[in-house]
């Protein structure tokens, strides 16, 4: 099985108080680059909202759903204040699609301009926060089930507060990246790695991420693997 990074960003370097910078590696199993993983960013009134997500199933209808799902999280994080409300709204979209077994894994993130942020976890990792030389995972007391399955958690899911003072660097990731294996089975270690490479610029950072990842499992990815890391954008002088 052949590996392919590829950068598939359709987020600029600066998105409302954030840089970004988006990149994936495909396994190219045949689908020419197409799969279930989804992200994006974008300036709301509510903050800079951002998205990882990944279909779960096979076959050429994964990238039709991702597509569904960052269509209708474009259009709802700009008029929907809540969170938790957005991703009901997500998870009403999948539940009524047209594939039964359908189910997404996502991460929603909003930032204020300050670098306050909520975050929710539909069964998808939380983001790793980098702050100095350390990299830990977001605290996420009470997770829910993916999009799709909200109605085993009685229809609604909780926002998780994040500080300022706990990031400088977020980085939003797919299991394609965390469960990612060497040849002795040992999984990709993403904190440790990401903590060595944060002093980096951002773009290198999730450049550099991939092409370690793909040594890691020697180009050799069971799975799409998607990084969106942000960081407070530098305030330009008035």
């Amino acid at each position: 099985m052949t590996t392919r990074p590829r950068t598939t960003s359709p987020v600029p370097e600066t998105v409302g108080t954030l840089s970004v910078s988006a990149r994936r590696v495909t396994t190219g199993a045949g689908h020419d680059g197409a799969g279930g993983d989804v992200h994006g960013a974008v300036a709301t009134p509510f903050g800079t909202r951002l998205l990882i997500g990944d279909v779960m199933g096979k076959g050429p209808a994964l990238s039709r759903t991702a597509d569904s799902v960052l269509d209708a999280w474009l259009e709802l994080a700009v008029r929907q204040r809540s969170l938790e409300v957005l991703a009901v709204r997500l998870h009403a979209l999948v539940a009524r699609s047209d594939e039964p077994d359908r189910f997404v894994t996502a991460t929603l993130v909003s930032v204020a301009p300050d670098g306050s942020a909520e975050l929710v976890c539909c069964g998808h990792p939380p983001p790793l926060l980098l702050r100095g030389d350390g990299a830990v995972p977001a605290a996420v007391p009470a997770p829910a089930p993916p999009l799709g399955l909200l109605d085993l958690a009685h229809g609604w899911c909780a926002a998780q507060p994040v500080p300022h003072t706990a990031w400088e660097r977020m980085l939003l990731h797919t299991d394609g990246v965390s469960e990612a294996r060497d040849a002795t089975g040992a999984f990709y270690p993403l904190a440790e790695r990401a903590a060595e490479l944060a002093h980096v610029p951002l773009a290198s950072f999730t450049a550099a991420l991939a092409a370690d990842l793909l040594h890691h499992a020697h180009d050799q990815l069971q799975d799409d693997a998607s990084l969106l890391a942000v960081e407070r954008a530098p305030t330009l002088p008035s």
